[in-house]
């Protein structure tokens, strides 16, 4: 694994205001992740774990601080540069698999990359080869409905990978799955790890799906522990 820091979250304050009531949600976080490195986010409900993976992902800015990804302070882009710098370089898998139910699966898969304005078949072919990569091959034609939550977050997992990121930001993604299923899912992860071109941040809550990561860290309190 290269020793170069990919990532540098640094200062990351965010609050929400509810009714009456200002709750600090990030107090100052501090994360630094290597290029390559898996690390897994742990905290309690609450504790600011996808408010700062949201805030990672550019999905939501912060109140203050700085978050540099592979050298560019993001905090300093434009919403319309946040978009293209997010498309080209993140994926994203969350708990809930957000798959459209009007489009199929392969279809789903696709879009990520028909957004880069990309020839149509070289993209369903890339989705079809991702899908049978996954264990969906026989699943392309099937709309969300027709399948089980662990293959809809297999196929959320291909399509996180269509625009190939360097940065894939999980959540809970066993969350809404038993234990074999979910296990399943975890070996994707550890595959595509294990080929050294993308640095995973994961959210979870479970202990023992997080000790596959290379390092853990945990949120208490709006601050790192």
């Amino acid at each position: 694994m290269n020793d170069e820091i990919f990532l540098d979250a640094s200062g990351i304050a965010k609050s929400f205001v509810i009714g009456k009531h200002r709750i600090d949600v990030l107090k100052g976080v501090g994360l630094q992740v290597k290029r390559g490195e898996w690390v897994a986010l742990l905290g309690a409900s609450g504790s600011g774990k996808t408010t700062l993976l949201d805030i990672i992902g550019t999905i939501s800015r912060p109140d203050s601080g700085s978050l540099v990804c592979d050298g560019r302070d993001l905090t300093k882009l434009h919403q319309r540069e946040l978009v293209t710098f997010r498309r080209r370089n993140i994926g994203f898998v969350f708990q809930a698999y957000h798959m459209l139910p009007e489009l199929n699966i392969c279809e789903n898969v696709m879009l990520p990359a028909l957004m880069e304005d990309r020839p149509k078949s070289e993209v369903k072919a890339q989705a079809l080869a991702l899908l049978e990569r996954v264990g969906l091959g026989h699943r392309v034609n099937h709309r969300a409905s027709e399948l089980s939550g662990g293959e809809q977050q297999r196929a959320a997992i291909a399509r996180a990978l269509m625009n190939s990121p360097r940065l894939m930001l999980a959540d809970e993604p066993t969350g809404n799955l038993d234990s074999v299923t979910g296990s399943g899912i975890l070996d994707l992860f550890k595959e595509f790890h294990a080929e050294g071109k993308m640095t995973i941040v994961m959210v979870t809550h479970d202990l023992n799906v997080a000790k596959l990561a290379d390092r853990m860290v945990e949120l208490k309190d709006g601050l790192l522990a």
